[in-house]
């Protein structure tokens, strides 16, 4: 269960690349085509706020997943220390 768990972190970003590809093929009207148009023409704030919100899921996805893992596996503690 840890796995899969562990695996909530990467799944927030993913989500919303895998819709970029998809939005891209299918011509949708989604941040996909948006970012790469901004891309193309060299938008820098606009395809850095972009990548900003993906990081910003990133660690969101990360923080979700550590306390998950906190509350499943008892062996994970909390605090830090040395453990005597």
């Amino acid at each position: 269960m840890n796995f899969f768990i562990a695996d909530i972190g990467s799944l927030l970003p993913s989500i919303i690349s895998g819709a970029e590809v998809v939005a891209v093929v299918l011509s949708l009207p989604t941040t996909g085509p948006i970012l790469l148009a901004a891309l193309q023409s060299q938008d820098m704030y606009l395809a850095g706020s972009f990548l900003m919100f993906l990081a910003a899921l990133t660690v969101v996805g990360v923080l979700i997943s550590d306390i998950l893992l906190a509350m499943l596996d008892p062996r994970i503690r909390l605090q830090g220390g040395v453990q005597r």
